[in-house]
């Protein structure tokens, strides 16, 4: 399998990313729930009062990590990645994400109405990299996005 294929696929099997942000208080990790798009372009929902909301509004460069919880090493899956982080601020596509978004997760229908607090995020990635231990031990596989 092509490996942006097998980065789309990890992408879609999974719920949450943690989002790492750097602001005058220094580096910040947030778990956030997000959505991807064929692109792999990763969404998520958050308040713009956030700390790590107001950190990319400063400095959008960011790094995120994607993983599962795993008891041996040879179970260790994941994804890293880095991009930049931008509101979706087209409306039609605020649309499409908030149909994603609330598909994948049902429960955010209260939250995510496009007139409400929230906004929806898009990460760009530049770079990714797929983790897979099963296939050895520090096994990876780079992808660069231009």
């Amino acid at each position: 399998m092509e490996l942006q294929e097998k980065i789309r696929e990890y992408l879609e099997t999974h719920d949450v990313l943690t989002l790492a942000t750097l602001d005058e208080g220094g580096p910040w990790a947030t778990p956030l729930y997000y959505v991807s798009d064929d692109a792999l372009d990763l969404f998520f929902l958050s308040d713009p009062t956030t700390r790590h909301c107001q950190a990319v509004a400063r400095n959008p460069n960011v790094s995120a990590a994607i993983h599962e919880e795993s008891a041996a090493w040879t179970d260790i899956r994941g994804l890293q990645l880095e991009g930049r982080v931008h509101p979706v601020d087209d409306e039609q596509a605020a649309e499409r994400v908030l149909a994603s978004y609330t598909a994948k997760f049902p429960f955010a229908l209260a939250l995510a109405s496009l007139d409400g607090p929230h906004r929806f995020y898009r990460i760009q990635p530049r770079w990714l990299r797929l983790i897979d231990n099963s296939c050895g031990l520090g096994f990876k596989e780079e992808l660069r996005l231009s």
